[in-house]
């Protein structure tokens, strides 16, 4: 990034700082399912097991909404102040200039982390800790290789956004697909 130039490091630099401030109530959402779902781990003796897991399941899934409506909202203020609210954020004409390329890859990075972050608290509660180590050592080994080959800021957040993706997917298949496979063997 110390290639990029004072005005569009400073671009970068803003955008970070507004990522961060969005990612905040995700965080706290992933906290929260970490709270809310280990009772549910362990059914208390005489539970009907399918009955534990159900309500489990409609925890999590009412979690992973409330967590999305929150990301919707930060995409929407982190695409929005890129574009329309500079003035908010700096009155240098070439940093805000500089911001304008970087709203849409900032949404999507912003909205990709809700679905991130609501199955990863999901998978902490559960304890999949096995999952979550594979993504978390493939993001170490992977995501450094990828920004290497990044040459502006909006490649910068275009492949954060990317990588928001592949462990999104990755997280919530792991959350949901083994409930929609066992669905389908019942049926």
């Amino acid at each position: 990034s110390g290639t990029l130039g004072k005005p569009l490091e400073k671009s970068r630099t803003i955008s970070d700082n507004l990522a961060e401030s969005c990612g905040i109530s995700r965080s706290i959402l992933a906290a929260i399912s970490q709270a809310f779902l280990p009772p549910y781990a362990r059914p208390p003796d005489g539970a009907k097991v399918a009955a534990w897991r159900d309500a489990e399941a409609s925890v999590a899934a009412r979690l992973l909404r409330l967590s999305m409506a929150v990301a919707v909202g930060a995409a929407l203020a982190g695409g929005a102040l890129p574009l329309f609210g500079t003035g908010l954020l700096t009155n240098d004409a070439a940093v805000a200039l500089g911001m304008r390329p970087l709203a849409a890859p900032l949404a999507i990075a912003a909205l990709l982390t809700g679905a991130v972050t609501a199955s990863e608290g999901t998978l902490l509660a559960r304890r999949s800790l096995g999952a979550l180590s594979v993504v978390y050592l493939s993001s170490v080994a992977l995501l450094p290789f990828m920004l290497t080959r990044a040459s502006s800021a909006a490649a910068i957040w275009r492949t954060f956004g990317l990588f928001q993706l592949i462990r999104a997917v990755a997280f919530s298949g792991r959350v949901w697909l083994p409930r929609v496979t066992a669905a389908r063997s019942a049926d």
